[in-house]
Parts: C-alpha cells; structure tokens; sequence
C-alpha cells in the first residue's frame, strides 16, 4: 500500500508528468500544423519529426548518467524550469512572425535536446517515490499513459486554439502547462534516492552504461522489440497529417480526431497496466503489441474512412503507451539498480531517437514510392521483427531463470 507521503507524491508527479506531455503535443501539433499547411510536403514533416526526436539519440544515454550520478528531483525541477523559458521564447518567436521552417526546425531540436536529458530522471524517480515493489509496477504502467492523458487534453484543444486564438492561442497554452508542472514537482518531497554514482567520470560512466545494456541479451532484446513499436509511432505521429490529407481530403477538425483516437487507445493500455496486479508474463503481452502495432499500420494505409482510421490508430498509439510503460518497468526490474538511469537512457534513445532517424529515412522515398507502399513496408518489417523476438526467446530461457533469482522475482511475478 502507498503510504499518505507517495500518494501525495505520486499525485504530483502525474500532475507535473501530464502537464509537461500538454505542453509538448500543443507545440508539436502547431509546428507540424504551421508547416504543413505553408508546403505540404512528407520530407519536411520527417525532418521535423527527426529534429525533435534525434536528440534522444545523442542525449539520452548522457541522461541516463545524470539520473543514476545526481538528485534526480532537482534535476526535474530544474529541467521543467527550462521547459518553461523554451515556450515563453517560442510564444514570442510566433508573435512577432519569425517562426519559419529553419526555426521550427530549430525549436524543435531544443525541446526534444532538453526533453532526452529529462525523462531518464523522470522515469527512474518513480522507482524512488515508491517503497512497496509490489506497488511500483502499478504506478509505472499507470505513469506510461500520462503521454496519452496530455495527447487526448492537447488534440481536443488543438482545433478550438487554432479556431479562436490561432497558433498563438496553443503555444500560450504550452507555457501555462509548464508553469504548472514546474510549480506541482516542487511540491514532491521526501524522495529517497537509493543511489548516486560518482566513482566514474562521465564518459566512463556512458561507456559503462552502454556495455552493460548491449552485453545484457534480456535488456538489448527488450529495447530492440520497444524500438520496433516506436518506429510505427513516431512514423504515425510525424506523417499523420499526410495520411489525413492524402487518404481523407485533410482539416484541422479531422486531424484532432485520429490525435484524440491515439490518445484513447494509449489511455486504454495505460489503464490496463496499471489494473495488473503483477509483472506476471508482461513480456508475452510486449510480443503482442509488436503484432498489434504493425497490423494497425497496414489498417491506416488501406482505410479511407474516419471511423476505421480511429481504429487503428487507437492501436497504433494502444501499443506504443502499453510498450513504454512494460519496458521502462521491465528494464528497472532487470537491471543493476546503479545502472538503472542508463538503461532507461539506451532505451529511450533506441526508441525516440533511432526510431526517428529510420523513419525520417523513409519519409524521403514516399515521394517517390508513395505514402501507402512505404506504410505496407514499415508495417511489414515491424511484423517480422516480432516473430524473430520470438524465435531469439527460446534461447534466452536459462538467462531470465538466472535473473529472477537474482532479482529475487517470484514466480507469480515472472514476465516470462
């Protein structure tokens, strides 16, 4: 049970962890928004889209050592500060019209450098804030729909912003959320942070980290299988306009929806994860999200209407929320605690920043292959990938037979 202490710090750290999620779909939204409707091109929306996510690839494993090397409240307080300064800047940069594509470009790296620095802290301090482990699995997969929650609360304002106020209207709105979610995380007290590792320099500790992950086949396999989902995702999320626009005419309203749909299934596995009562066979629902992502690609490249393209792209985004709050649960159950921040680090920059660069890539040759054919490609190389997972499993038997001994995981809670 959580005592009064959590749940009043879990109260604010959903609090904190929604708001910031607000604040970043808003400006997303109106960026992607913003361009497209000046050029309608694919490339320049995968660019973005790698501009805001290639950071996780550069930054996140550099996180990860702030994570496991200082306090990690501070850390958030202050990286939610900067949150803060970055919108109020963007605000300005629209208002006084010099918002062009090289400086959404631009904005869009910062936000996405300085969030890959944050989330590894934000994800490792859950572990921190809760004492029974057999609430912190509940907490985590709860904690993974937060991005839906601020997804679903960011496209249902998106259309009535833009309608009443313009883009000024949404990107105002993203500095309120952070104001927000700055003031509510100083209000988390009492975290005891189990480790601070300093006996490394931090390029050691980096090279250490990234050793430790990619020699550890059970945390590689994990974050491998993440990344697969993520890659549909972020294809998704950075070509939605285009697949609005190309399958079903486009319009802001239309766009909102299949946000909002994205938002109700991620919510939906959120729900669904923080219901479990145990991490019992978690990695066999992980292998089902892999299957489940790739058939709702290939349902969005073939649906012409709106109530089925909703469908599946509650999948899409069902999948993607229900892998991140499984993977960052299972990387923390299965790693060396002292390593924790870097894992999550590698699997963040596997499935924000390399996701983006291979989807930025194929954003180019949709031009020239066509939107559909290249959906049909993405989906079926991520449908391969889960039956070679599950092949790679069978092997890798006598090694989580070893950790959950280590780990001391009994077998009510074995997630394989």
């Amino acid at each position: 049970m959580l005592t009064p202490l959590e749940k009043k710090n879990v109260f604010h750290y959903f609090v904190t962890d929604i708001s910031v999620f607000i604040s970043v779909y808003l400006s997303f939204l109106t960026m992607v928004w913003i361009d497209y409707t000046k050029f309608h091109s694919s490339a320049q929306l995968g660019v973005i889209g790698f501009a805001q996510n290639v950071p996780f690839m550069l930054f996140s494993v550099y996180g990860g050592v702030i994570a496991d090397r200082y306090n990690r409240r501070k850390i958030i307080i202050n990286f939610n500060f900067i949150f803060v300064i970055l919108a109020l800047v963007v605000f300005f940069i629209f208002i006084t019209n010099n918002l062009t594509y090289p400086v959404i470009l631009i904005c869009s790296f910062m936000l996405g450098g300085f969030f890959s620095l944050y989330y590894p802290s934000m994800i490792a301090i859950v572990k921190d804030m809760i004492a029974d482990e057999k609430e912190f699995p509940k907490v985590m997969g709860a904690a993974a729909s937060n991005a839906k929650i601020g997804q679903l609360i960011a496209s249902s304002s998106f259309s009535f912003l833009i309608a009443a106020f313009s883009a000024a209207g949404t990107f105002l709105s993203a500095f309120i959320f952070n104001v927000i979610a700055y003031f509510s995380f100083m209000r988390v007290k009492g975290v005891q942070q189990q480790y601070q590792t300093k006996t490394e320099g931090v390029f050691q500790q980096i090279k250490t980290g990234l050793s430790y992950t990619f020699q550890n086949k059970v945390l590689l396999g994990i974050i491998l299988a993440a990344t697969a989902i993520s890659s549909v995702f972020v294809f998704v999320t950075f070509q939605l306009v285009a697949i609005d626009s190309t399958f079903m005419g486009g319009g802001s309203s239309q766009l909102g929806v299949l946000f909002i749909a994205g938002a109700v299934g991620g919510l939906t596995s959120g729900i669904y994860l923080g219901k479990r009562k145990s991490t019992k066979n978690l990695l066999w629902f992980l292998i089902i999200c892999i299957f489940v992502s790739g058939a709702s690609l290939i349902g969005l490249a073939f649906s012409r209407t709106l109530w089925l393209s909703f469908i599946f792209a509650m999948g899409v985004d069902f999948a993607f929320i229900a892998t991140m709050g499984m993977s960052n649960t299972l990387l923390q159950l299965l790693s060396d605690p002292d390593k924790c921040g870097r894992v999550l680090g590698v699997n963040t920059m596997f499935c924000w920043g390399v996701s983006s660069v291979i989807m930025m890539l194929f954003g180019f040759f949709i031009s020239s292959l066509g939107l559909q054919t290249i959906m049909i490609i993405v989906s079926l190389l991520v449908l391969a990938s889960g039956v070679i997972y599950i092949a790679a499993l069978k092997f890798q038997k006598p090694v989580f037979s070893k950790l959950y001994k280590l780990r001391n995981i009994p077998d009510a809670s074995i997630p394989y």
